[in-house]
């Protein structure tokens, strides 16, 4: 929790730094997510809204994100009852990062790193034997998970307002349980500067 804390701060004071940017410009975009999760994992999409706070010729600008997540896959661990048996996550995640601009090789064309914070709720059902009717997917627990994550990023303008980007990140999660690992995802949208 320490580490979480600090890097909120750190992130707030990355983000101070450009405050004499002209921070009044909003962006709002959508985006698809691929994800490469860890061990025992099938690949896994979502959908999300990504909002940005920031002059777009700026190095410096703040997101705000949220993604719908739908997950299904086969548990294939080797130490658990559960192996082989079919696994579906669904929910929302959120994060807040700030976004830095390396140079702009083009009026149209700009690599950017990005950090941040995240968090996920989630509700896990899993395959079980009820032994009158057969498999079904039962609730097991609806929980959040917190995160930290960074990547690498490139964008390109299509027209003075209109935005693409793809991105990858690598995503630590926290959590208890077995089932949640570190991610990596990648990105493909469009957002629009207002």
């Amino acid at each position: 929790m320490k580490n979480l804390v600090s890097l909120i701060v750190i992130l707030l004071v990355v983000a101070s730094n450009a405050a004499a940017a002209d921070y009044w410009h909003f962006s709002i975009g959508l985006r698809g997510t691929g994800v490469l999760p860890g061990e025992n994992y099938s690949n896994a999409f979502g959908v999300g809204v990504v909002t940005g706070l920031g002059d777009p010729d700026s190095k410096f600008s703040t997101h705000f994100e949220v993604d719908s997540w739908k997950v299904i896959y086969d548990y294939s661990g080797s130490d658990t009852v559960y192996t082989g048996r079919e696994h579906h996550y669904s929910g929302l995640g959120f994060g807040l990062f700030e976004k830095y601009r390396f140079f702009n090789p083009s009026s149209r064309f700009s690599p950017y790193a990005i950090g941040g914070v995240g968090a996920y709720f989630l509700e896990l059902r899993r395959e079980e034997d009820t032994d009158i009717q057969g498999w079904q997917l039962r609730s097991q627990y609806i929980h959040s998970l917190f995160s930290l994550s960074g990547g690498l990023g490139a964008e390109s303008r299509i027209s003075s307002s209109l935005f693409a980007f793809i991105e990858g990140r690598y995503v630590a999660v926290f959590s208890e349980f077995d089932e949640d690992n570190d991610l990596i995802h990648s990105y493909l949208g469009i957002r629009y500067l207002f």
